[in-house]
């Protein structure tokens, strides 16, 4: 999937890096910032990786002729993508070409080439809303789950103008939310039947651990 390469230059750094718990949920962001380049997680995102099986993977994801598509390939359970800015849309396809591996989509301040910044008032509704909606669609009737957060629309917390880096402690908050939101019915998502208890226990964990922090923030920012 050359679309991964297009506009960003990955300049240095892994093309991945892995942290977490080997048989834990997956959660595998797409960063076309070049975040992580010294291979390591940001630091927002470590204590997430402690329960979280996190893999970064900075685009373009060529680095010893290793693409997109064979790191996801390589992930053992069904995988929650994280997409920000330009890989959003690319995210959203490579979704739906790899069903089997996904479960859900979260992008994050999704931009286009030559489009308004996504923090302008219509910008998104204008393209993503109307752009996307048919691909959304198949993706909801394979299920696999489609959201997308827009930093200042959608969280009050955030303090500064998107697009908000992936690594900014309130972009993880709202990741953390969104996906802790799948999984407040005790869905532990289509599992191995000998993973479903540990998969339940580590997003307990996760909602034990961040949910408390998450919602002091948006409560001092109201």
């Amino acid at each position: 999937m050359r679309e991964f390469d297009d506009d960003e230059v990955r300049s240095a750094g892994p093309a991945v890096v892995w942290r977490g718990p080997e048989d834990a949920p997956v959660v595998l962001v797409l960063d076309p910032a070049g975040e992580a380049k010294h291979n390591e997680l940001p630091a927002t995102w470590r204590p997430l990786a402690e329960h979280i099986r996190v893999g970064w993977c900075r685009l373009p994801a060529e680095a010893e002729d290793e693409t997109v598509e064979e790191i996801l390939g390589d992930v053992r359970h069904r995988a929650h993508l994280v997409a920000a800015g330009s890989a959003a849309v690319p995210a959203l396809r490579l979704a739906r070409e790899h069903t089997d591996q996904v479960s859900s989509v979260v992008a994050v301040d999704p931009a286009r080439p030559g489009a308004a910044p996504p923090g302008e008032p219509g910008s998104l509704a204008d393209w993503w809303d109307s752009e996307t909606e048919p691909l959304r669609r198949e993706l909801t009737d394979r299920d696999v789950r489609v959201v997308c957060a827009v930093s200042r629309d959608d969280d009050l917390a955030v303090r500064i103008e998107p697009p908000v880096p992936l690594g900014h402690p309130d972009v993880v908050a709202r990741v953390v939310q969104t996906l802790l939101s799948f999984h407040g019915d005790g869905s532990t998502d289509a599992v191995e039947p000998d993973r479903r208890a540990e998969v339940a226990e580590a997003w307990r964990a996760v909602r034990d651990r961040f949910l408390p922090a998450v919602d002091r923030a948006r409560h001092a920012a109201r």
